[in-house]
């Protein structure tokens, strides 16, 4: 069976959006029968009814409502590529793929700063836990910011920051619930866990590998409740839920708003940073680079501000 025509699926998306063939003859500037003749020829092609035609108007089947919602999807990502396409390459949509956590603890409360510097370049977040394939998806998605090791064989990458990994509760558990004053205390206190830290190979925010590596004895490393991911975990600990073992990027907004506090004075150098990774291809667009250099300036007075910290925190 030939494929429909894409005019008549365009003209049913239109008049489905509308559930009616007047205005959407208006909206694309034809007759109200050149509408519902395209209407029929489709649903001939199709061999099936994408409306009812009742004495209030029209509504949709079930196949034309599940049509209708794909159609506009696809009709909407189109003309959004066309209307990047037609801009400057240094200005236009920029999406950037991060973690669910990284972009709602540490990117996008700062996405206000880069908007000020760059108001030509309007900024995408697609948050996802997966690795995206950013060949097989280069003409959706621009770059991404992944955390790991590196190499990414293939790509153009660059680190952005490094982390280390400390423990935080809130507050309130702090003053109130038994001493935390050396790693040795958690064993009095209920251990927070985020999933996808688990699933990595000697994950250094793990509690057993942080742990081992203070040398803190005498704390079951598995005891607590686990989340998926380390927003969630984060959230739970701000909430007295527990001590959490966090990366710096993503509690440093909670540190500097009180509503966590950081244990111990002591944390664990990683060897994972953020990298910004996109196509070779993508490397070479202004707006991409804009975005890779704020980056890495934001990396860099994260770094700055944890150094003054720990130099004000010292004792003189």
């Amino acid at each position: 069976m030939p494929s429909p025509p894409l005019a008549a699926l365009r003209t049913f998306e239109v008049a489905a959006r509308h559930l009616s063939f007047t205005k959407a003859a208006a909206e694309l500037h034809v007759t109200q029968g050149a509408v519902s003749q395209q209407i029929k020829q489709l649903e001939a092609n199709l061999g099936f009814a994408l409306f009812h035609r009742g004495a209030r108007g029209l509504t949709l089947t079930d196949k034309g409502e599940d049509l209708a919602e794909t159609a506009q999807t696809v009709f909407r990502r189109l003309f959004d590529k066309v209307a990047e396409l037609q801009r400057p390459e240094e200005s236009g949509i920029l999406t950037v793929t991060a973690s669910p956590s990284l972009a709602v603890k540490w990117l996008i409360p700062r996405l206000g700063r880069f908007h000020d510097i760059h108001p030509e370049i309007d900024v995408r977040i697609r948050p996802t836990g997966n690795r995206i394939d950013l060949v097989a998806e280069a003409a959706t998605i621009d770059m991404a910011i992944r955390f790991g090791q590196g190499p990414f064989p293939g790509l153009a990458s660059r680190a952005i920051m490094h982390e280390t990994v400390f423990a935080v509760c809130s507050p309130e558990l702090l003053a109130k619930g038994p001493p935390l004053r050396r790693p040795e205390d958690l064993k009095d206190h209920t251990l927070l866990h985020t999933e996808s830290a688990r699933m990595e190979v000697n994950s250094m925010a793990t509690w057993s590998v942080w742990l081992g590596i203070l040398g803190a004895r005498g704390v079951d490393p598995t005891q607590g409740p686990a989340f998926p991911n380390s927003y969630m975990m984060i959230q739970a600990a701000i909430h007295g839920q527990g001590v959490g073992l966090t990366w710096a990027t993503l509690a440093e907004d909670d540190l500097r708003a009180g509503r966590l506090v950081r244990l111990f004075d002591r944390a664990v150098e990683g060897s994972m940073a953020y990298f910004v990774v996109c196509t070779e291809a993508a490397a070479r667009k202004q707006k991409v680079i804009a975005f890779r250099d704020w980056l890495e300036e934001e990396g860099r007075s994260l770094a700055r501000g944890a150094e003054e910290e720990h130099r004000i925190a010292q004792p003189s």
